[in-house]
């Protein structure tokens, strides 16, 4: 399903496309024995009873733990372990896995060298892809040979039109990103803030890349949440 996203292009000029998610067809299809297919289904391993925690507690030391778990498989709830499940819902337990029905969510954040720099509530950032000021073209150009070594893309997606003059717009965007073979910076305030998909999201960056052959033009948008840095000495 196609999402909107308002797009500045290098003269200032935006409006709103689409974007959409581009999934690969599977190749591969698993079957059992007899040709029929193998569909995923959830079990239970376990409960919490028999977490290590809670048997090492009931047995005093790992190795009496591993002596009754040859002896008498503690680790194994025969009443309900290997049932299928259903439908399920998640819940937020303490140290004893009991359920707890107020929580308070702390966001951490580190450094580099995986320090603790600060906690704190975790902010509610809105959305801001599509609202009245789009998101600007930045002019920050990263050559497609290095950029790959820079950031960690975990998504992509692919802007496309839905009439004639988006079509000269993004054809337009596409074909200078490809003659400078090389990805753009986009985002909130001057090009170079935060991009937010949807309401309660994280911030990620957005890099714009683009390919024309003849009148045909792909332009991809490739999302990060991760800058590569050196470790230091």
């Amino acid at each position: 399903m196609a999402r909107k996203i308002n797009l500045s292009n290098e003269k200032g000029r935006d409006t709103v496309v689409n974007f959409q998610g581009q999934t690969a067809k599977k190749t591969t299809r698993f079957v059992t024995p007899d040709g029929a297919p193998i569909k995923n289904k959830k079990y239970i391993k376990s409960t919490a009873k028999q977490s290590l925690a809670k048997l090492v507690e009931k047995y005093g030391s790992l190795e009496d733990l591993a002596d009754a778990i040859i002896s008498e498989d503690p680790e194994l709830d025969f009443e309900v372990t290997g049932k299928f499940l259903t439908q399920t819902s998640r819940v937020y337990v303490n140290d004893q896995n009991k359920v707890v029905f107020r929580i308070k969510k702390t966001e951490k954040i580190f450094d580099n060298k995986g320090g603790l720099k600060d906690s704190r509530p975790p902010k509610q950032l809105i959305a801001n892809i599509n609202t009245d000021k789009p998101l600007k073209w930045s002019g920050k150009m990263f050559p497609k040979s290095k950029i790959y070594n820079k950031f960690v893309f975990i998504r992509k997606y692919q802007i496309v039109h839905d009439s004639g003059l988006k079509y000269d717009f993004l054809y337009d965007i596409a074909k200078k990103l490809q003659e400078k073979n090389a990805m753009m910076l986009i985002g909130s305030g001057k090009g170079t803030g935060p991009a937010i998909m949807q309401d309660g999201g994280k911030p990620f960056r957005i890099f714009l890349e683009g390919k024309v052959k003849g009148e045909e033009y792909l332009l991809l948008m490739h999302i990060s949440n991760l800058e590569l840095k050196p470790i230091p000495e």
